[in-house]
């Protein structure tokens, strides 16, 4: 629980409730490689935090599976439409690699926004989150191939070293010809 606070709160100042509370209403997961936390169509009713392992959230598009975001140790991830508004699922999400997770249920996340203090921290990961999807938005979009491959070889090295070439491709809306030859050199 303390990776989870430290990588919430920036300022470092730990706040022993919070880790309590977490303690308390957080539950462990494990999931082997190529099984889904999150299935399409099915309503999401948590939100992770990512242990060990990778994730990686995708949709198919005319047959073809789309990989919009590969997660590494240390990171949160939902499917934020389906968590949220309580709608099916347009994604999937699926361990790439024999995955522990910590879990925190829809139902606890509600009642974690009774509490003012709760609610900060509430607020203070959902920010987090969708500041890091903004920035990988922006980046994504507005640089060259290789521009692509070097903003995520910075933010994200262990995807990089660990994730099948086909998703790092897809992510970053590159064939994996084009990503080859980048890699190369």
């Amino acid at each position: 629980m303390y990776q989870l606070i430290n990588k919430i709160d920036s300022t470092k100042k730990q706040n022993y409730k919070i880790i309590e509370r977490l303690n308390e209403i957080a539950s462990p997961e494990l999931y082997s490689k190529n099984q889904y936390l999150l299935d399409y169509g099915q309503r999401c009713h948590k939100i992770w935090y990512l242990k060990s392992g990778m994730v990686r959230r995708y949709y198919i598009h005319e047959g073809k599976e789309i990989t919009l975001w590969l997660y590494a140790e240390n990171e949160i991830f939902t499917e934020f439409q389906s968590f949220s508004r309580r709608m099916p699922s347009g994604v999937y999400i699926q361990a790439c690699e024999d995955t522990e997770v910590v879990s925190i249920s829809r139902s606890e996340y509600l009642s974690l926004r009774q509490n003012p203090e709760m609610w900060l921290f509430c607020i203070l990961m959902i920010e987090n989150v969708f500041l890091d999807i903004d920035q990988h938005l922006r980046n994504l979009q507005t640089k060259d191939a290789r521009g692509k491959y070097e903003y995520l070889q910075e933010q994200a090295p262990e995807i990089i070293k660990r994730a099948k070439l086909g998703h790092i491709a897809s992510m970053l809306g590159i064939s994996q010809e084009t990503l080859s030859r980048i890699r190369r050199g």
